[in-house]
């Protein structure tokens, strides 16, 4: 029994398909006569395919035709502008406004004249017959006879023209346009030519001398000659049936008529926009004139079947390139009445018999598909985000295959729909809300009236270090934990959301004070003072938070949310474990560092950097060297201190390219001053951190010497203590390499707070400068004395050079002095200079006696 059941649900399965194999089977009785009706219609569709082709080939040939007159004539225009002996004609006519135009016989410039009458009469042997209606040459200078320019023109016989004296040349059209257009070759708009009275379009080209304009030559070629320009070319056949009609539109939309080929209508011409649909209707031909051939234009060959004042036509718009012209092609079709009232019978026959066929299925046919209806219902309901749906069909065929098969894709687009809402409104990772899917939720709540709010950006600063030292699986659950402890922190945990990232939001409502939001942040701070355990490891969490204030600082949460991250940004700047609250000045900082990195990556093309030389003196009175001092002098921003610039070049390695100019003409100063002074001076030149580590930095340097040809002993590199940190494997052979090469290389800054006795063993320093806040406190206390002695002996002791900056005092320099300090930098000797006062110094400096170079270098002491 179930067996049966089995078998008989298969075969009902099928019956839909039964059900269209037996409609099959109908129609194929009427075989034979679809078959007649197909045949008659491949007979019709190739006559009409035959003449579309027979149209489409008069259009190519017409267009082909246009096509080459305009090219022939652009390239004689263009050919004639650049011919010598035009030039020498048109310079002639500039020379003097009182030089006959048509030298006689006897003039010495006869045979120039002879010379440009033969390259005209040249044009016109090769050109269409009955085209070309004038050629001539014009120039703004005034020449005999003329008005305003000067004018000279000769026809088809070779008849010279000159202008009367009422001629000028700003009132030709031609001239109008060839002023708006810089194209090699212009075609003007058309005009009514005074001598032919034909409407007329000129093509023009400048005539240059040395990339001057000396005049300009034209062809003037009167619209009625387009009828000529077809018969001329072999491409086209000026048969009676056959029309072309050309027009331009303007940036208006109304299109003007340029030419239509039949004389029964050449009233037409010139005729634009609505006055076109007027002529039309005043003959009778409303919905069939040419206005219908403009309304209906493509310009992509498309062909129309139509009616042109009553005679039966193809229209084809073929494509003209380089000119604004718009071309249809009016190609006969003649009628195949017979033809077509044959198919027509044979059709109808055909259709009363599918319409007997259809009443018969018709029945059958809707009761069998009649589920479709549902099913395309369920699929509207599904589109509309309604997915609990369930589409119930009867009959056991393939359409309740479909309905189960759609069911079940409801189903399913459900349960995928209810996991994409989930993941847009909670972070996948930490499980709070996410802040953009809560934004207006925010915005309706909490950022309403007049009561404060403070809207806090807190962010987790060295996760990126935890993801990369101790996995990102440690990170991740840090994250989580993190979320954690600040919703529980937090007097309002409902409105703490993920901004993503490492980025969290917590917003407090209502706040009365701005001491109550800083108690709130400091307890996040105090939360996580103590490192978090994560996997038994201990992680410590370094934050920053940004705040801005509802509704002082913005009214809407995108902006105050922009604001906190300019907040926070200055907060990270301060170091970890700050909060700052935003204000107007924060957003001034933050773009005028923006400014300085977009100007400095120009710095050095437009010559804005330049360097200053501090000398630096010995202590045997004579000069040691100078240290090359970049300096910035922003036509916008003013001059800016190498304090700011630099450090801005360093996070962008912008300090790569102006490192090596500053090292490059530093050396340049360098070989200068030995040739001038025929003495060596040490060039000290600061090296960036960022620079020295890179790995071509060594190539650089040696280019840098050979480029200037310094000697390298005498080149030293500064670089400062923060290097040591991070570098001092690399660093050491970087110092390698630099003795390889000749040069030195000196530790500067040393005492603000890096460098320890270790990294001077360790790494072949050659000079060490000690910074001036060690200078600064030298008499500070008895301790401070002792400290800077034994620093000055232990460098000693490993060979090295020390250097004292900033000094000020001639106390402090005989102090220095006393404790064999080497060399001595800083405002008591002189200011930093450039190259010019530079040289000045050194020759001054070498003016006096040794002995009494202190005390006329050194004599006051420096105050600001």
């Amino acid at each position: 029994m179930n067996k049966m059941k089995k078998i008989k649900k298969q075969k009902s399965q099928h019956g839909l398909s039964n059900r269209i194999v037996s409609m099959t089977v109908l129609f194929d009785a009427f075989f034979l006569i679809i078959i007649m009706a197909v045949l008659a219609f491949v007979y019709v569709d190739t006559i009409n395919t035959e003449r579309e082709n027979n149209a489409t080939l008069v259009s190519t040939n017409a267009a082909t035709a246009l096509q080459a007159f305009v090219d022939e004539t652009r390239l004689k225009v263009e050919t004639l502008a650049q011919n010598s002996n035009i030039k020498a004609y048109i310079g002639y006519l500039n020379t003097d406004p009182d030089l006959a135009a048509i030298p006689g016989k006897t003039d010495a410039n006869y045979a120039m004249y002879s010379r440009f009458l033969a390259t005209f009469n040249a044009v016109w042997s090769t050109s269409p017959e009955n085209v070309y209606d004038f050629i001539f040459i014009a120039s703004e200078t005034t020449c005999a006879a003329s008005g305003s320019g000067c004018f000279v023109g000769v026809n088809d016989e070779i008849m010279t023209s000159l202008a009367e004296s009422e001629w000028m040349i700003t009132d030709r059209q031609w001239y109008t346009d060839a002023q708006a257009d810089a194209s090699v070759v212009t075609v003007s708009e058309p005009y009514i030519d005074v001598i032919s009275e034909e409407y007329t379009i000129t093509f023009t080209a400048r005539i240059l001398d040395d990339g001057n304009t000396i005049g300009y030559i034209g062809i003037d070629v009167n619209l009625p000659s387009f009828t000529a320009i077809l018969e001329n070319y072999e491409h086209y056949s000026g048969e009676s049936d056959k029309q072309m009609m050309i027009f331009q539109t303007a940036d208006t939309g109304d299109s003007t008529i340029l030419f239509y080929s039949d004389p029964l209508h050449d009233d037409y011409t010139m005729l634009s926009g609505e006055a076109i649909a007027t002529k039309d209707r005043s003959i009778g031909y409303a919905d069939n004139g040419l206005a219908f051939i403009i309304d209906n234009y493509t310009g992509n060959g498309t062909i129309y079947e139509t009616s042109i004042f009553d005679d039966p036509y193809f229209i084809i718009y073929p494509q003209l390139s380089d000119i604004g012209w718009r071309v249809a092609v009016l190609a006969d079709r003649p009628a195949s009445i017979a033809v077509e009232i044959m198919f027509v019978i044979l059709l109808g026959s055909v259709v009363i018999l599918m319409v007997f066929i259809s009443l018969i299925l018709g029945k059958r046919i809707k009761m069998t598909l009649s589920p479709i209806n549902d099913i395309l219902d369920s699929i509207d309901q599904i589109k509309k985000g309604n997915f609990d749906i369930s589409v119930q069909v009867q009959e056991n065929n393939e359409l309740k295959n479909v309905a189960d098969a759609i069911n079940i894709m409801s189903k399913e687009i459900g349960s995928q729909m209810d996991l994409v809402y989930k993941s847009f409104l909670y972070d996948s990772i930490t499980g709070l809300k996410n802040r953009r899917a809560c934004h207006q939720d925010i915005e309706d709540n909490v950022l309403v009236g007049k009561d404060k709010a403070a809207i806090c950006l807190i962010d987790v600063d060295n996760l990126k270090n935890i993801n990369v030292t101790k996995g990102q699986s440690v990170g991740d659950e840090l994250l989580q934990e993190f979320a954690h402890q600040l919703a529980v922190t937090v007097s309002s945990p409902d409105y703490v959301f993920s901004n993503g990232g490492n980025e969290f939001i917590f917003i407090m409502p209502k706040v009365k004070t701005l001491d109550v939001v800083e108690r709130e942040l400091l307890k996040i701070f105090e939360r996580f003072r103590d490192p978090v355990a994560i996997k038994n490891i201990k992680v410590e969490v370094k934050c920053n938070i940004g705040v801005a204030i509802y509704p002082y600082d913005g009214k809407e949460m995108d902006d105050l949310i922009k604001k906190c991250d300019t907040a926070l940004f200055k907060a990270k700047q301060a170091g970890n474990g700050t909060f700052v609250f935003y204000n107007d000045q924060i957003t001034r900082e933050v773009n005028y560092k923006a400014q300085i990195n977009e100007q400095l990556a120009e710095a050095i093309q437009k010559e804005e950097l330049f360097l200053k030389y501090q000398p630096l003196i010995d202590n045997k009175n004579e000069i040691y060297g100078f240290e090359a001092l970049a300096r910035w002098n922003s036509p916008t921003l003013g001059e800016i201190g190498p304090q700011v610039f630099i450090s801005n070049a360093e996070e962008s390695h912008l300090i790569i390219p102006i490192g090596t100019w500053i090292l490059r003409e530093a050396c340049v100063s360098q070989v200068a001053l030995y040739k001038r002074f025929n003495r060596q001076f040490v060039m000290s030149v600061n090296v960036s951190p960022v620079q020295i580590l890179q790995k071509d930095f060594i190539d650089i340097l040696k280019q840098v010497i050979v480029d200037t040809d310094i000697d390298p002993h005498f080149l030293v590199l500064e670089i400062t203590e923060g290097i040591l940190i991070d570098s001092t494997i690399y660093l050491e052979e970087t110092i390698n390499f630099i003795h390889e090469i000749g040069a030195r290389i000196a530790l500067d800054d040393f005492g603000t707070g890096y460098a320890s006795l270790t990294y001077l063993r360790k790494l072949p320093f050659d000079n060490l400068k000690i910074d001036k806040s060690f200078v600064d406190g030298i008499f500070s206390s008895k301790k401070d004395h002792s400290i800077i002695g034994t620093i000055v002996q232990l460098v000693h002791n490993l060979n090295m050079i020390v250097i004292a900056e900033g000094v000020e005092t001639r106390k402090q320099y005989e102090f220095l002095k006393q404790i064999t300090t080497d060399v001595f930098q800083g405002f008591l000797f002189s200011k930093a200079l450039n190259l010019e006062e530079t040289i000045k110094y050194v020759d001054q400096f070498y003016k006096v006696n040794k002995t009494k170079r202190i005390d006329v270098f050194a004599n006051k002491d420096y105050t600001e």
